[in-house]
């Protein structure tokens, strides 16, 4: 699962603009994932200047 982290994320609309699939989405000036929409390409994680998109293990 990705998870934005917003205590450090600087809402620049980076990974917003790069997502296929429009999974990552601003809200009142916050940025979340639409888990449902969400490929786990892990693009935003690889191009967030300052790591705020994170990729986490579902526990099984």
């Amino acid at each position: 699962m990705v998870t934005i982290d917003t205590s450090v994320c600087l809402v620049c609309g980076g990974c917003i603009d790069l997502c296929p699939k429009t999974a990552i989405q601003m809200v009142d000036d916050r940025v979340y994932v639409i888990q449902e929409k969400c490929i786990q390409c892990k693009i935003c994680v690889q191009v967030c200047p300052v790591g705020a998109p994170r990729h986490i293990e579902d526990a099984a």
